[in-house]
């Protein structure tokens, strides 16, 4: 009986955590598309769907890409403040439907076995999405996307703290329980 009450509350407790995550619009860092008025072939608004210690979901709605003669697929990586791609998170890529106008990305966080980490955590403060045209220039030879040839960017800002095992200088809390009174200990 108190096990099925345990798990009953544990399962609750998963429940509450991945329901406070879900829908968490994210804002616009520097969609420069969007302030200049053009909403073609444009990521409109991204969303957290789900978010774990180790794993977090983006949705992503987009429109414009009703071209027939373009194929486009979605590029999706996690940056640092500097927004510089963090390499403990692969990037994701995955087809655009032109017809669907939403689009999952599931990222998972991997420590490096072997690095030495000298934080507890390692934080995040942007995601970025690429759409690239399958048949252009920066599909064929990776990197190009951040040059706009054949792709668009769009910058969303997504602070999150990657928990870290083993890092040096990780603060560990001890609680120090005494042994014998003081008034005990003859002199």
């Amino acid at each position: 009986m108190q096990k099925h009450i345990f798990f009953s509350c544990v399962i609750l407790v998963l429940q509450c955590t991945l329901i406070h995550a879900q829908n968490k619009p994210l804002k616009s860092a520097d969609d420069l598309a969007g302030i200049l008025g053009d909403k073609t072939n444009a990521i409109n608004k991204a969303t957290v769907q789900t978010e774990t210690e180790k794993t977090v979901s983006f949705q992503i709605e987009y429109a414009g890409f009703k071209d027939k003669d373009k194929s486009y697929k979605i590029k999706g990586q996690i940056l640092n403040a500097k927004k510089m791609k963090i390499d403990e998170i692969e990037p994701v890529e995955v087809d655009l439907d032109p017809k669907a106008g939403l689009a999952d990305l599931f990222f998972t966080f991997k420590q490096k076995t072997g690095k030495q980490y000298t934080t507890p955590t390692l934080d995040c403060s942007y995601v970025q999405f690429s759409v690239i045209d399958k048949k252009g220039v920066s599909s064929q030879i990776g990197g190009l996307e951040s040059l706009g040839l054949d792709s668009k960017v769009f910058t969303f800002e997504y602070k999150k703290k990657w928990k870290l095992k083993g890092a040096v200088g990780q603060e560990v809390i001890v609680k120090l329980t005494p042994y014998k009174s003081a008034a005990t200990i003859k002199q």
